[in-house]
C-alpha cells in the first residue's frame, strides 16, 4: 500500500553502467572517501589543498572554464582573486564530498536543526503554511546536499529532489541511499516533468539546481549577463504549476559540520501569467546569482557554463 503522505510512489534513481570494473570503482572510491572522511579537520584542509592544487593543473579544461566564468561574474577581479576562487571551487568540491560522507552520521536526526542557522523569509513561511507546495531552485553553492535534509523539519514535506545519477549502477545506488535516509526523494531528472508536477500538485516541494548548461531545447538567458542555455521545460511548467518558486541555497560555516540555510525570494505565480520562457528563465538566474555571490568561494565554477551558447545579441534558443 502505497505511503499517502507521498505524492509519488518511490523512483529509482539508477546509473546505467554496471560490471565488475564498475563495482572495482565504486568500491575505490568509497575507501577513498571513507578514509578521507575521517580525517582530523586540518588533515581534510591539507588533503583538499593538495588535489585542488593537483586537479588545477591537470584538468586544464575545468580550470579555464573556471577562469573564464569567474571574469564574466566578477570583470574586476585581478587575475591573483581569480586564481584563488578557481583552487577554491577545486577544494570547497573535495571537502563537500569528505562532509557528505559523514553526514548521516554527525548531523542528520533528530537534532539535525542544531547544526544549522536557518533564515527564513516571510515568503517562504507563507508557502509552508499554504500547504499547496511548489518548487525550490538552488545553485550549487555552499552545502547544497544539506539542503534538502533541513527541508522537512522546518515545514517542507513531503521533499524532492530532481537528481541527475552517476552512471556507475553502484554508487548511484549508494547516493540515493545515503540521501534519502535525510528524509527527502530523489525524481530521476530523465522524465522527470511529469513526475515534478504530480508530487507537486500532491503538495509536494520539488529542489531544482537550474545554474548548470541546459542540453536539447533550451532558451536563451543571460547569467552574469552573458547568454547561457537555459531549461526551455522548466521555464514554461513554472509558468503552467501556478505553484510559488522559492530560491534557497546552504552555506558552509568556518565549523565543521554547521550551516547558515537560507530561504529567501519567493515568486508567486501571479508574477509569471503574463511571461515568455526566457523571462521566466532570466529571473530564474537573477535570483540564483544573488544567492551565488553571497560564498562565491563556495560556488562550483568548475562547470562551463557558456559552452555551446549564443554569441551575445543571439536569442535563438538550441
Amino acid at each position: 500500500m502505497a505511503d499517502k503522505s507521498w505524492p509519488l510512489p518511490w523512483l529509482e534513481v539508477a546509473g546505467d553502467k554496471g560490471g565488475a570494473l564498475k563495482w572495482l570503482e565504486y568500491a575505490l572510491y568509497r575507501a577513498f572517501v571513507g578514509v578521507g572522511s575521517h580525517l582530523p579537520t586540518p588533515g581534510r584542509k591539507l588533503m583538499s589543498l593538495s588535489i585542488g592544487l593537483l586537479a588545477r593543473a591537470l584538468d586544464r579544461r575545468r580550470t579555464r572554464a573556471a577562469a573564464e566564468f569567474i571574469a564574466q561574474a566578477y570583470p574586476d577581479l585581478s587575475k591573483e582573486r581569480r586564481d584563488a576562487l578557481v583552487l577554491a571551487a577545486w577544494r570547497h568540491l573535495i571537502e563537500l564530498v569528505l562532509e557528505d560522507a559523514r553526514f548521516n552520521a554527525l548531523v542528520a536526526g533528530p537534532d539535525i536543526q542544531s547544526h544549522f542557522e536557518i533564515e527564513l523569509s516571510e515568503g517562504a513561511k507563507a508557502m509552508v503554511a499554504s500547504g499547496r507546495g511548489g518548487l525550490v531552485v538552488v545553485p550549487h553553492v555552499g552545502m547544497w546536499e544539506a539542503l534538502p535534509a533541513i527541508s522537512p523539519s522546518l515545514g517542507f514535506h513531503p521533499a524532492y529532489v530532481v537528481s541527475r545519477p552517476p552512471r556507475n549502477r553502484f554508487l548511484a545506488r549508494h547516493a540515493q541511499s545515503t540521501r534519502e535516509e535525510r528524509g527527502y526523494r530523489l525524481i530521476p531528472r530523465h522524465g522527470a516533468i511529469e513526475h515534478l508536477m504530480a508530487a507537486v500538485e500532491g503538495g509536494g516541494f520539488v529542489g531544482l539546481m537550474l545554474d548548470q548548461r541546459a542540453r536539447g531545447k533550451t532558451v536563451v538567458a543571460p547569467f552574469f549577463g552573458r547568454p547561457a542555455n537555459c531549461e526551455r521545460s522548466i521555464a514554461v511548467l513554472v509558468r503552467r504549476l501556478k505553484r510559488p518558486v522559492l530560491f534557497a541555497a546552504c552555506y558552509r560555516t568556518a565549523q565543521p559540520y554547521r550551516y547558515k540555510a537560507v530561504f529567501g525570494t519567493v515568486i508567486e505565480p501571479e508574477e509569471f501569467s503574463r511571461s515568455s520562457p526566457e523571462e521566466i528563465a532570466a529571473r530564474l538566474n537573477v535570483e540564483m546569482e544573488r544567492l551565488i555571490r553571497r560564498a562565491p568561494e563556495q560556488y562550483f565554477w568548475l562547470h562551463d557554463r557558456y559552452r555551446k551558447a549564443p554569441a551575445a545579441g543571439d536569442g535563438e534558443g538550441s
